[in-house]
């Protein structure tokens, strides 16, 4: 708990050394360069109101568990909302990066000379992100030495567990391009991450790199590419409804390998194959995926209480009323989602193997 708090005031000293030394030195000062000129909430985020929240609140609460380290989780559950600035920040991030490095250097050194601040500005500008992920780690050193609270304090990890990952996502969604929908209607990033992929329509048998996301209501392929600068970007493919998915979980020859179609069987045809860099990862995505399909397959379905007639099923599902019955029959337990194995699946949209290779 001492670690923690001593962290915790360090942290806002740095933040307000950045806020003080380069933020305000930028509003004020006449020679900043042309190219970042007025661009303050670029390079610095939302800096400034973390830099609030934590000086003016979650400071001040958590020096009051201080002599009671075991109800410390209580402190990061009230204020998991408040967490939610740090995703804003990190998905700033790499446009701060690249305006930094292309337009900043020089100005920001002289001012890290005139005020004698010890490190440079992107030092600084990295404290967030790190913190977030720091608070992690003590709160599991809390929860390996206190026996008492134990609940409390994984309370308070998982929140903390859920912001980089938020944030994660974030920074990668920031960089998709060219997607026919607007984002805000591709509903909550659930998983996104590198696959190599074989799409039923190529001739040529290797596998493509495709950067992937899974929302609520798609699956979506991307391409990562890098401009003239270095600069990484998605340009987006091709995007399937979640509500018309299948998975084929095994698929012959590699252990990795998972398959996901539309329509009313898994034909090799209709088929996209998706090679994962793991198994673990495989795992997740097969498991979080038939979780998605089962959730938006009801939120299409009549309510249970109206007659199941195929001809009032909303338009877009593919499946009949009685795809429907058998699966309200499937066992409704899912295994969390950190352990490896994979909860069983039976709908007619998921199949556990598939012998074509």
């Amino acid at each position: 708990m001492a670690e923690l708090l001593q962290t915790e005031r360090t942290y806002v000293k740095d933040l307000e050394t950045c806020i003080k030394s380069f933020l305000h030195e930028m509003n004020s000062s006449a020679t900043v360069p042309s190219p970042i000129q007025s661009k303050e909430e670029v390079i610095f985020g939302n800096m400034e109101e973390i830099y609030e929240f934590h000086n003016s609140m979650f400071l001040k609460e958590l020096e009051k568990y201080e002599t009671m380290p075991e109800d410390v989780g209580h402190c990061f559950v009230t204020w998991a909302q408040k967490f939610d600035m740090y995703v804003k920040y990190c998905k700033n991030k790499p446009e701060s990066n690249s305006m930094l490095v292309q337009h900043g250097g020089s100005f920001f050194e002289e001012l890290q000379k005139k005020h004698k601040v010890e490190h440079p500005i992107a030092a600084y500008l990295i404290k967030p992100v790190q913190r977030i992920t720091k608070y992690q780690l003590l709160l599991k050193d809390l929860q390996s030495c206190c026996e008492e609270g134990q609940g409390e304090i994984k309370d308070g990890l998982e929140v903390m567990l859920n912001v980089p990952k938020k944030a994660n996502d974030a920074m990668h969604l920031s960089l998709l391009d060219g997607c026919d929908v607007s984002l805000d209607k591709l509903g909550e990033v659930i998983l996104q991450d590198t696959f190599h992929v074989w799409d039923p329509k190529q001739i040529i048998r290797k596998g493509r790199e495709r950067h992937i996301f899974l929302f609520e209501l798609y699956l979506l392929f991307s391409k990562e590419v890098k401009d003239s600068s270095g600069k990484a970007k998605y340009l987006y493919k091709n995007k399937l409804m979640t509500s018309e998915l299948g998975v084929t979980e095994h698929i012959e020859g590699d252990e990795c390998k998972f398959a996901v179609w539309t329509g009313r069987a898994p034909i090799s045809d209709y088929r996209i194959v998706l090679k994962a860099a793991n198994l673990d990862g495989k795992q997740t995505w097969v498991k979080k995926l038939r979780e998605v399909i089962q959730e938006t397959y009801f939120s299409t379905a009549l309510p249970l209480s109206m007659p199941k007639s195929p001809a009032k099923m909303k338009s877009g599902s593919q499946r009949s009323s009685r795809d429907l019955e058998d699966s309200m029959s499937l066992d409704e337990s899912v295994e969390n989602l950190d352990r490896g194995s994979l909860a069983s699946f039976g709908s007619g949209n998921t199949t556990d193997s598939d012998k074509v290779g």
